[in-house]
């Protein structure tokens, strides 16, 4: 089992949002870097997580202004998280668990990475590839040793 200490190993700093962020703000923010949602922070303390899926039910479903409301308003305010002495697997389990994609990983209280489904797929296909190619290698040198 892969620990999420290795998957995480050599990222940028988390993207984070503030919590007083405007709606717009934060919108911008996740489509500038290419994300599905962020943690929230006020005063550096974990307070929530704020996706795609919360803007548009939240605020363009209930057609409430996004430039006046903030992310704090919005967003989901019991967050799953794990630690980096979780492995792989058992993130994802948490996040199936909780039925969410994204997952902040904490390490002494702090938010040091947030892994999204997607990482934990392809982990487990680069894993699965791996262990494919060791398999075939095994059986191509007993067949070259039969031979």
């Amino acid at each position: 089992m892969l620990p999420v200490s290795v998957l995480i190993r050599n990222r940028p700093k988390p993207y984070l949002l503030d919590a007083d962020l405007s709606v717009t703000r934060a919108a911008i923010f996740l489509r500038d870097y290419h994300i599905g949602g962020a943690p929230v922070i006020r005063d550096g303390q974990l307070v929530g997580f704020a996706s795609e899926r919360d803007i548009v039910f939240r605020v363009v479903a209930e057609n409430k202004n996004p430039e006046t409301t903030k992310i704090c308003d919005i967003m989901s305010t019991v967050v799953t998280t794990a630690t980096v002495l979780a492995t792989v697997e058992e993130c994802e389990h948490k996040m199936r668990d909780a039925h969410v994609r994204h997952l902040p990983i904490l390490d002494k209280g702090v938010i040091v990475a947030c892994i999204s489904l997607r990482d934990v797929l392809q982990s487990e296909l680069s894993q699965a590839e791996v262990e494919a190619r060791c398999l075939s290698e095994y059986v191509r040198g007993t067949s070259a040793d039969e031979t």
